[in-house]
């Protein structure tokens, strides 16, 4: 018979060589979008974004398809389609005989895990049926991975530059470069940085003059004896950015009270009377360990949502995801924060794709599909391998079977 446009069709869009062609130009474009050259700044647009590109994604997509529909149609009809195969009235030089029914052999195979599905003469054993399934999954797993990111193209992603105290519900739409409503407000109520201990020296000085008496190198957290009295001072916090020291004023074990300083734009200090006047006077660059924003979600003039916002976790309203992504202060002092702001509906496909990818490969490589025959004759039974026993360790794995058959192994 002549084959039909629509099977020759089915062929092509089936075939390992356009498999293999389609993955080879991918890997080849992904190459040429990865090196720095000339389109540095563009790259990702020109290749990534491409209507080409993405047509190649398109035609890998189709080939998987109708590759994945080819295995599900072949996995659904290898019952009988190994019934059809086997020819009864033929013996094959490879065909294993055992001296006994078949009837004596069932017992034994299904304690060993085969599946035995009987028509007449007719017996295939099988075992492991999940594993052929392996592979399907892996393909039904991909195509997931790339419906999600095909999903993804319906969601956006923005930025907002937020002042502490102040409300936003619009945000600068990265892909359309203009602004667009996210359908809620988002309030900063607060923001902190956190940083690792800073080293410091702290100079005291007479209360009547600047000549220096006396200079400690300490960091947060640490005590230092005040010289000349019975007192000591425990650094509490100090902020880089105002230069605004506190500290703890003790005598032993007893604090006597809190003590403030700043060197910043406004000198001064406050707080219990230490005797001398305590100030910061240097400092190493900080190092930031974590920052920390205080924001309410406000939806028809009321709170309906408070949370915070730090460094890898973000805060998810409605399915936008809020990131916090910089932060400074004005000349003036205020702080305000940057923030990210998306939403990706096909990001839940790609995880379950990972899943079930992951799933899928360990289907396919840690459950082997075994299938063989049991002819039945008058005297005696062959077995004869179908599917799984391939190779040396296939070919091993039959005459382990066959010998438990006969007796011969435990």
């Amino acid at each position: 018979m002549r084959p039909t446009i629509s099977s020759k069709i089915a062929s092509f869009c089936t075939s390992p060589k356009v498999t293999l062609f389609l993955l080879l130009a991918l890997a080849a474009v992904s190459v040429f979008g990865t090196l720095e050259g000339a389109a540095e700044q563009g790259r990702y647009d020109l290749y990534y974004q491409s209507l080409w590109y993405r047509l190649l994604l398109a035609a890998l997509a189709v080939n998987l398809a109708s590759c994945t529909l080819k295995t599900i149609r072949r996995n659904i009809r290898d019952r009988s389609r190994f019934m059809a195969a086997m020819d009864e009235g033929r013996e094959v030089e490879a065909d294993t005989v055992i001296e006994r029914g078949r009837q004596a052999l069932f017992p034994q195979l299904e304690a060993q895990g085969y599946r035995l599905s009987v028509s007449g003469d007719r017996c295939l054993a099988e075992r492991g049926r999940p594993g052929r399934w392996g592979s399907t999954v892996v393909h039904c797993s991909c195509l997931l991975i790339m419906a999600g990111a095909l999903a993804s193209e319906l969601g956006f992603v923005g930025t907002r530059f937020i002042y502490v105290g102040q409300e936003d519900s619009r945000i600068l739409d990265w892909k359309t470069q203009s602004e667009r409503e996210l359908g809620f407000t988002v309030r900063l109520d607060d923001f902190r940085a956190q940083y690792y201990p800073i080293d410091l020296q702290i100079t005291a000085y007479p209360p009547d003059s600047r000549d220096p008496l006396h200079t400690w190198t300490t960091r947060e957290g640490e005590r230092f004896d005040l010289a000349g009295s019975k007192l000591s001072a425990e650094v509490v916090s100090f902020d880089p950015f105002t230069q605004e020291l506190h500290l703890k004023i003790l005598r032993d074990e007893e604090v006597l009270g809190d003590y403030r300083a700043g060197v910043g734009e406004h000198t001064y200090h406050e707080g219990v009377d230490a005797g001398v006047v305590l100030y910061p006077t240097a400092f190493r660059d900080p190092i930031l360990k974590q920052t920390y924003s205080h924001v309410t979600i406000v939806e028809d003039g009321r709170a309906v949502h408070q949370g915070e916002i730090s460094i890898n976790h973000p805060l998810v309203h409605r399915g936008v995801s809020i990131y916090q992504t910089a932060f400074e202060r004005d000349k003036f002092g205020f702080w305000y924060v940057g923030f990210q702001f998306s939403r990706d509906p096909g990001k839940p496909l790609v995880w379950v794709g990972c899943v079930t990818l992951a799933l899928g490969l360990l289907l396919a490589f840690a459950v082997p599909y075994r299938v063989f025959a049991i002819v039945s004759t008058r005297e005696n039974c062959r077995l004869r391998a179908i599917k799984g026993f391939n190779g040396e360790a296939g070919r091993l794995a039959f005459e382990q079977l066959t010998a438990r058959l006969k007796g011969q192994a435990p």
